[in-house]
């Protein structure tokens, strides 16, 4: 078994040998600089959301609804948050250009074990503020402080369940 071993070291040791007196071509890397006007357009915003599981399949259901029955191909998760942002704030009750208040952390219902689903969508830097003055309106006007992303999703869906019954 020594000898074997000896044997597999030596041929091992001639390759090592043979590859260090070859030469080889590598090809050199470019750097090219990435501008940041292409990184993130000013005019849209990345809304980050948390909502509940079945919620998300509720949304998935709209989504499929819209390409399917509607006939909307390009129709994306970012599209169904602007029109759910759109019917909530359709609403001549809430206050347009309000300043910006920041979201609850946490669950809306602190009890519950359910699982919790994460995406990141990118909406029109409009829809973004409309999406602020109906936080702003939650917070302040109904007097929500716990008003959280996973409420503010909840509001989306049934905003889109009023709209579209069938669909969802």
């Amino acid at each position: 078994m020594a000898k074997k071993e000896e044997t597999v070291r030596k041929d091992f040791g001639d390759l090592l040998h043979k590859l260090g007196n070859k030469k080889f071509n590598v090809p050199t890397q470019r750097v090219v600089p990435i501008h940041k006007e292409n990184i993130k357009n000013p005019d849209t915003y990345k809304l980050s959301l948390r909502m509940y599981v079945r919620e998300f399949e509720n949304l998935l259901r709209f989504i499929n609804y819209m390409i399917i029955d509607k006939k909307n191909l390009n129709f994306n998760m970012s599209n169904a948050i602007s029109t759910g942002i759109h019917l909530l704030t359709n609403n001549e009750t809430i206050s347009k250009g309000m300043p910006k208040v920041k979201l609850a952390v946490g669950r809306k219902d602190q009890t519950t074990s359910e699982a919790i689903k994460g995406t990141t969508v990118t909406v029109p830097l409009h829809d973004m503020n409309l999406l602020n003055d109906y936080i702003y309106h939650q917070m302040l006007v109904e007097r929500n402080t716990k008003y959280s992303r996973v409420d503010l999703m909840s509001d989306i869906i049934g905003a889109l369940k009023k709209e579209y019954p069938e669909a969802i």
